[in-house]
């Protein structure tokens, strides 16, 4: 089978092999291959001039480490019905991954259907966020009125607006999207194609946070709330239930990614895992990292990636003066530090702590290499709000 990048004769197909596997739920389907398809940044497998898999490699920017790095984010990865389980989806991911080298993208995030397919391709968790999930009733009686000088703009499409409060919301967080215009105009254009509703909380007709939200059947989802402090988020949600009595919303649901709202309702919601996060090339990666200034060190490092060869092996990694390298060394059998590709991913995302990652990888490590990987890795208020 040949893995390269598709070709525009190739879109029917593209879309036939995606409809097979996820549906055509429509109008999203259509919206999402007039928006966001590309031929050139899908990824497929081709045998006798038929597509058999894909995956839709998206560009975005992530602040990670205090630096916009170019990522990509894998949508709709998919296998033709019939040859599923034969290893052709270890074969496509392997393949694009070596075709992001080739391109200079060092990592990628995905939203898993099946989470131990990836995480046995050296994927794992990057982000979490808290689960909302309860009767409207409990939630209007649970949450406290707004203060008088709060105040609800319905529908409210001022992208600068949203833009503004976007921006300072994120900047104190981590590993978060870059919105450009297009960005926005596109997520709006979605939502508002879906009867999706805006709206604006503010204090003293000071704009504090938004709401983009809509009704599904007897359900209120919320798709993204962006406020500042609980005080903010209470009243917003109290606000977006008024708003929708009149459409006899039973339930309240709402995904917060930032996960540290401090609403009232914060006691009734649930941490889940949510998007995956993998190194592409780990010399890249680290070559780039920025490093205290003041940290000077030599770690003996081996990394287990059976997916892309460029990664696995043992290294002599020297970080001094603010910058690092790795350099390959013969591998030595459980000498230094021993980390599998997605460990290593979880310290770069920063997540959790160091201690913590490590445990959860069943990596041997002596306080001395902790300490140092401490600095390097700290913890981080990881927020993303993107599905695709």
């Amino acid at each position: 089978m040949e893995f390269r990048l598709s070709r525009d004769e190739e879109y029917a197909a593209v879309r036939q092999l995606w409809g097979q596997a996820f549906g055509e739920e429509e109008p999203w389907t259509s919206w999402y291959f007039s928006q966001h398809y590309r031929a050139d940044k899908t990824w497929v497998g081709v045998e006798n001039g038929k597509v058999l898999a894909q995956a839709h490699l998206l560009p975005h920017r992530l602040m990670l480490r205090g630096e916009w790095r170019t990522v990509v984010y894998f949508v709709g990865v998919c296998v033709e019905e019939s040859l599923r389980g034969t290893g052709i989806g270890r074969q496509l991911m392997a393949s694009a991954l070596g075709e992001l080298r080739r391109t200079g993208v060092g990592i990628s995030i995905l939203q898993p259907r099946w989470p131990d397919f990836y995480r046995k391709l050296g994927w794992n968790y990057g982000y979490s966020r808290r689960k909302y999930s309860m009767p409207v009733n409990e939630a209007r009686r649970l949450l406290p009125d707004p203060m008088p000088m709060m105040g609800w703009s319905v529908d409210e499409y001022s992208m600068e607006t949203l833009s503004a409060l976007y921006h300072s919301f994120t900047v104190p967080r981590h590993a978060y999207a870059l919105r450009e215009r297009q960005d926005w105009e596109k997520l709006l254009a979605n939502h508002r194609g879906e009867d999706g509703r805006v709206g604006v909380v503010s204090c003293g007709g000071i704009p504090l946070g938004y709401g983009l939200y809509k009704v599904l059947e007897d359900m209120l989802w919320v798709r993204e709330l962006i406020c500042p402090d609980a005080r903010a988020v209470d009243a917003a949600l109290k606000f977006m239930i008024s708003q929708t009595e009149k459409d006899g919303v039973e339930t309240l649901e709402w995904d917060d990614p930032a996960g540290d709202s401090g609403s009232v309702l914060y006691a009734v919601s649930q941490s889940e895992p949510f998007l995956m996060g993998r190194i592409t090339d780990i010399r890249t990666v680290l070559a780039e990292f920025p490093y205290p200034d003041d940290l000077s060190a030599e770690i003996d490092l081996t990394v287990a990636d059976t997916l892309s060869p460029w990664n696995n092996g043992s290294f002599r990694w020297s970080i001094h003066q603010g910058k690092g390298v790795l350099i390959a060394k013969p591998l030595v059998e459980h000498s230094g530090l021993l980390l599998d590709i997605g460990t290593f991913s979880q310290l770069i995302f920063g997540e959790q702590t160091v201690w913590e990652i490590l445990k959860a990888g069943n990596a041997g490590i002596d306080r001395e290499e902790g300490k140092i990987l401490e600095r390097i890795f700290p913890l981080c208020r990881n927020f993303i709000s993107e599905y695709f």
